[in-house]
Order: structure tokens, then C-alpha cells, then sequence
């Protein structure tokens, strides 16, 4: 008599991309060895899918398969690993995540605290992971970004990382920002410094000025804004390029 055997099954993942947990339960799929089978997305109402690995289609056979779809969530725009710490000037409110509920108490005020990933939201929020599922929102008026270890033994350098690097001039150059759609970004008097104001997404720039410092990163000066991340930036050439 013959007997179907049962194929290998293929485990399902759906996945939050940046913390890695699951969001439903790891699906089971299963069939007889042969047969056809197909993986499809699921549809999460605060989530977005950004990418899928593994096979979504194929046929059960010996050999083993998994397939993990991740997603990130609506409201984020960017995702920043960093290691810097936060300066608080008044006693904070710490959420359990990005735009959610009030948790605890409030830190107090007059403290430092370290944070090693940032978000920034489609509302063109700062948020910053201070500790396993605590949050604080970026207030401009009551925190301060500090970039160098206020614990350690030796002083740090006057003004921050980049006081030794030298700004190259610009003459002019016409530029705009290119940021997420409807959003804004801040601008700094130096890079990592001090928020002067924010900008809108296609805001016209005048660059007078451009730095990289020593991670890499590219800033420009606008001529009355003050400095802003490159990433953001389109010059005026590079659009009439594409």
C-alpha cells in the first residue's frame, strides 16, 4: 500500500525589524512531500513590510526552509544606532515605545542618561531608547545632546568632537532638503550641537559651508540655518543631473 510521506515543514516568521521580536507566533507550514505550497504576507495595522528572505513558493521536499517577513513600524522614518547621552534639564517622561503609553516614573531632571538608538518619527520627532523598552521624546528646550562621557576620568574636548575640523567654504551653493514628506529636521549651530531651528522637507538652502567629520558623516552650513546633516541635502546639481 502506498503511503504519503509528509515533507519537511516551513516555519513562517513575521518579525519587527529593529527589535527582533516576533509579532505573531511563528507559523507552522506543512504538507506531503512533493506538493506545491505558497507563503504569503500578512497584513499588520501598524506595520509596514520592508523586506522577505527565504522562499515564499516551492515544494516540500527533505530539505529545510524557513522564510521570515519584517516589518517596521508606520510612524518611523529613520533609524539610527548611536552611542551618545542625553542631558536633562527637568524631570522627563519615559514611554514603553516609540509614541506609546507613559510608563513609571518620570526620570528627574539635572541628570545624564545614555541612549544607543534613535528614531525618528514621520512627525519629524526625536526619540531616543534609554533603556530595555523605555523612551523619551526629544525636547529641545529641556535636553541637551551630549556626545562625550560626562562620567569619564579625563575632561572632554572643548565643544565636542569636531571643534579641530576645519569647515571648507562654499560659495553660495543652492540646495534644498530632502527629508521624508511632510517632515522637518533640526539644524545646529556646529554639528552635534545645540538646535537653532528646524527646516521642512524641500526647504531652499544657501550652503556656505562643508564638513566631514571624523565618523564620516557629511554636514553642510546654510548661510543662515545653521548646520544640517548631508544626508539630507540636495544640491541644486544633482537634481538638473537626473
Amino acid at each position: 500500500m502506498n503511503t504519503l510521506k509528509t515533507g519537511r515543514p516551513i516555519w513562517v516568521y513575521y518579525l519587527d525589524i529593529d527589535s527582533g521580536s516576533n509579532i505573531i507566533v511563528p507559523q507552522l507550514v506543512r504538507g506531503f512531500e512533493n506538493d506545491g505550497y505558497t507563503v504569503v504576507k500578512k497584513d499588520f495595522p501598524q506595520y509596514k513590510l520592508v523586506k522577505t528572505t527565504g522562499k515564499t513558493s516551492g515544494t516540500f521536499d527533505g530539505s529545510q526552509e524557513d522564510v521570515h517577513f519584517y516589518y517596521r513600524k508606520k510612524g518611523w522614518g529613520e533609524i539610527e544606532d548611536i552611542d551618545m547621552y542625553l542631558y536633562l534639564e527637568q524631570p522627563t517622561v519615559q514611554y514603553d515605545r516609540v509614541e506609546g503609553m507613559a510608563i513609571d516614573n518620570p526620570l528627574p531632571g539635572q541628570m545624564y542618561v545614555r541612549s544607543f538608538q534613535r528614531v525618528a518619527t514621520t512627525k519629524a520627532e526625536f526619540w531616543y531608547e534609554v533603556n530595555a523598552d523605555r523612551w523619551i521624546k526629544f525636547d529641545v528646550n529641556t535636553m541637551k545632546i551630549v556626545h562625550q562621557d560626562p562620567f569619564a576620568k579625563e575632561p572632554p574636548v572643548k565643544d565636542g568632537p569636531v571643534a579641530d575640523l576645519r569647515v571648507l567654504p562654499l560659495n553660495k551653493v543652492p540646495a534644498t532638503v530632502d527629508y521624508l514628506k511632510g517632515g522637518h529636521l533640526y539644524t545646529y549651530d556646529y554639528p552635534y550641537g545645540k538646535s537653532t531651528d528646524t527646516v521642512a522637507n524641500g526647504q531652499d538652502l544657501i550652503l556656505v559651508g562643508r564638513m566631514e567629520d571624523e565618523n564620516g558623516v557629511t554636514w553642510y552650513q546654510d548661510e543662515s540655518r545653521g548646520f544640517i546633516n548631508g544626508a539630507y541635502v540636495r544640491l541644486a546639481n544633482e537634481v538638473e543631473d537626473e
